[in-house]
């Protein structure tokens, strides 16, 4: 039997990368530090500088830059799902693109003759760097291609769902309001950005801005809805867009802990090899198993009693045992009527 691959692996193979490139970055500027000028050329339009940082600056922002890019990917990478998987090829391929770019600018910088203006960015080294990106985002891929993960969902099991006891010809219901309020501030501030710069930058920047702003707002809160129609998940001030998946689409039903950056990446509507989810927080969530396999995620309270509904609900062919024996679980937001 293979033995699936633990969190302080996934750990230790994302972070080597970063280790590596934090070290050689700064060796390197420890040997040019003498041939530096400062300030330093941070930043080129093509292969001519237009942006400058001091040298001490530079040196604490590449670093700090590698240690969190690095940490957020090791956040991620150690959560033992596919997305585990992606993270690896990710990060390798990032910290190739990023520390091939930052060694560039310590060469190009050390070989200014006279000040930092005099640096030119050759075309070769930011060709380099993309080659670089691409030859250590493929180490990844072969490296993980050794890994065991398992495919679905890495969140450890919530409650035990069991499956909701139901009389003959019984129909039950039920809904729950999921909302993120930083998601909502988070909206309503690019909302009023977007209508603050109509003046000074004009309609073409400015519309889309609060466009993407009320859309952010509109993805903060979700209406949750478990019943003989299957699940339903729709936006809690528009209609559209919803995720609807009836019942003769699923197979099982289950509450899991989800952790937002570990298993999607992020939050929001996420979507991801072999799973989809709608993540506004961190904790309990139901997630769905469609017949297809793939896994459909939604974070939101009391997701036992909605995994137990569904079970009591899906269709089961004639003749076989349900995978979860019944239970006598209950909740204030579940409705019934004969």
């Amino acid at each position: 039997m293979k033995q699936i691959t633990g969190r302080g692996t996934m750990a230790a193979l994302t972070a080597l990368p970063f280790a590596v490139a934090l070290t050689v970055e700064l060796v390197l500027f420890a040997v040019l530090r003498d041939r530096l000028p400062d300030p330093l050329a941070t930043h080129f339009a093509g292969t001519v500088p237009d942006g400058f940082t001091g040298r001490t600056g530079f040196a604490v922002l590449s670093a700090g830059l590698t240690v969190g890019t690095g940490a957020l990917f090791v956040l991620a990478g150690t959560r033992r799902a596919t997305f585990a998987r992606w993270s690896v090829v990710t990060a390798y391929g990032t910290v190739g693109l990023v520390g091939s770019a930052l060694v560039s600018v310590l060469l190009v910088n050390a070989d200014a003759t006279d000040a930092a203006a005099d640096a030119r960015m050759p075309v070769w080294h930011q060709i380099g760097a993309l080659l670089v990106g691409v030859a250590l985002g493929l180490v990844g891929w072969l490296v993980t291609r050794r890994l065991t993960l398992p495919d679905s969902l890495s969140g450890q099991d919530g409650p035990d769902t069991g499956r909701l006891d139901l009389a003959e010809g019984e129909v039950a219901g039920w809904t729950r309001t999921v909302s993120s309020r930083p998601l909502a501030l988070l909206g309503l501030a690019i909302t009023v950005l977007g209508c603050a710069l109509v003046v000074p930058v004009g309609w073409p920047v400015a519309v889309p801005l609060a466009l993407l702003g009320l859309l952010t707002v509109n993805f903060s809160s979700f209406t949750v809805t478990v019943g003989p129609r299957g699940l339903g998940v729709s936006p809690a001030v528009l209609p559209r867009p919803r995720l609807r998946v009836p019942l003769a689409d699923m197979s099982e039903a289950s509450s899991r802990s989800i952790n937002p950056l570990g298993d999607f990446g992020g939050w929001g509507w996420r979507i991801r090899p072999g799973a989809t989810g709608i993540i506004l927080r961190s904790g309990e969530a139901l997630v769905v198993k469609r017949a297809s396999g793939r896994e459909i995620a939604v974070t939101v309270d009391d997701s036992a009693t909605a995994a137990a509904l569904l079970n009591s609900l899906i269709p089961r062919p004639a003749g076989t045992v349900p995978a979860v024996p019944p239970t006598g679980t209950t909740s204030t937001d579940a409705s019934t009527r004969p």
